[in-house]
């Protein structure tokens, strides 16, 4: 009699631990929503960025990061790229080593994972959300929230995070597996825009900008990057911020509320910034706010003088030597605080989770609990925005399936 496995959860990871499986185990998805993929087609802006070439354990975060590299040591992108030509969907490449099927769909996705399975006689049950896991003297127990009970060999812990409960994610997979015994990172929101309660930026609502983020904690910088910064009605979002909304959201979190510092012109040096500013201070008829629009969209000029103390409307020939060094100050590291986390609604991913420590790397067994597994934004591990949850998603799916066939 073949092997039953129950995989608890249609997402990622849990579909690709149900394909590999299903080479001769019986298999079972339980997804407790009306489709199997739904958090698939949000991603990459609905064209899956499935993976990314830069994959690195350096691009990771948790309590314990160097179990990525295990984990991708077993199952990494090169297997991710032959899993999927496999199924019929090659990878193009575009900025940022991003990496989207070619067909640049996201819908494409859970359509051939139901294919595939469908074809290999793995059931899948839909509006199934499972209420207990019991472990058995031989396999264990597995009952719905509809009092359904059925037994199986082994169980496949695929639930997801709780970010973008829009999706149907919720907080159940790390109740299942704290009942099971598991140790359980208290998560929060990760990859989401920022909050900042200075009025004043919300002011330059719907600009975008490339700009060089940086956050601070004291005299350290805790993260950066430079991408497309977004000014919202609330803050920022975008790339830039989204990029470094992790160390932001922790911080907020801890009460060790961190600075963030804006740099409008990263690819000047300060002093090469002076000499364009001074050189457009040269009407000094003009008043300083409009000579200023010379470099920067409407509206910001405004912001940054009004924030810095500084007149928009004074006249260029009244700017002294220490205004024109604070206009350069707001324009290189324009410093703001952030507010209370935007929440788990607006998130891409979640940190926190199943502590990795309890998980075997090779198989993706529990340690506490031989015969259940447990896979994807469920451990503790988040990754960098840029497709980076995705692989880790596949690769720990993928070694979890793969688990089955070998006992």
């Amino acid at each position: 009699m073949k092997k039953r496995v129950a995989v608890i959860g249609g997402g990622a990871s849990g579909l690709t631990a149900a394909l590999m499986a299903s080479e001769k185990c019986s298999v079972v998805v339980f997804e407790k929503q009306k489709k199997i993929g739904r958090k698939i087609l949000i991603t990459g802006n609905g064209r899956c960025n499935i993976s990314n070439t830069g994959i690195d354990a350096a691009r990771y975060h948790g309590n314990n990061t160097g179990f990525v590299n295990n984990v991708f040591a077993k199952f990494g992108l090169s297997e991710t790229e032959d899993f999927f030509r496999s199924i019929g969907v090659p990878f193009i490449e575009e900025d940022d080593g991003k990496l989207f099927p070619a067909s640049l769909q996201a819908s494409l996705i859970p359509k051939v994972f139901e294919y595939e399975l469908t074809a290999r006689g793995v059931e899948i049950r839909l509006h199934r959300r499972i209420e207990k896991i019991i472990p058995q003297k031989k396999g264990f127990r597995v009952i719905t929230a509809g009092m359904e009970e059925e037994e199986f060999d082994s169980v496949i812990l695929s639930c997801g995070s709780c970010a973008y409960p829009q999706t149907g994610a919720s907080r159940g997979g790390y109740e299942l597996a704290h009942s099971l015994g598991h140790t359980v990172y208290e998560p929060f929101p990760v990859i989401t825009p920022i909050n900042v309660p200075l009025k004043a930026l919300h002011r330059l609502q719907g600009i975008k900008w490339d700009c060089g983020v940086k956050v601070y904690l004291g005299r350290k910088v805790i993260a950066e990057s430079c991408d497309e910064l977004l000014f919202t009605a609330y803050g920022i979002s975008g790339p830039a911020a989204l990029k470094v909304s992790r160390r932001v959201n922790e911080g907020v979190l801890k009460n060790e509320i961190p600075e963030i510092a804006i740099d409008f012109f990263p690819q000047l040096s300060r002093s090469e910034l002076r000499d364009m500013v001074v050189l457009l201070l040269e009407d000094k008829k003009k008043k300083l706010g409009f000579s200023l629009l010379g470099i920067l969209k409407e509206r910001v000029p405004d912001v940054l003088l009004s924030v810095s103390g500084i007149d928009p409307e004074k006249k260029n020939v009244l700017v002294t030597e220490k205004e024109i060094e604070t206009i350069l100050s707001a324009l290189k590291s324009f410093r703001i605080e952030p507010g209370k986390s935007r929440g788990f609604d607006e998130a891409v991913a979640a940190a926190g989770g199943v502590s990795v420590d309890e998980i075997d790397p090779a198989t993706m067994e529990s340690k506490l609990v031989k015969g259940v597994y447990i896979t994807g934004e469920l451990l503790d591990i988040d990754g960098d925005s840029g497709g980076f949850n995705l692989q880790f998603a596949w690769s720990t799916g993928a070694i979890a399936g793969m688990s089955q066939l070998s006992e």
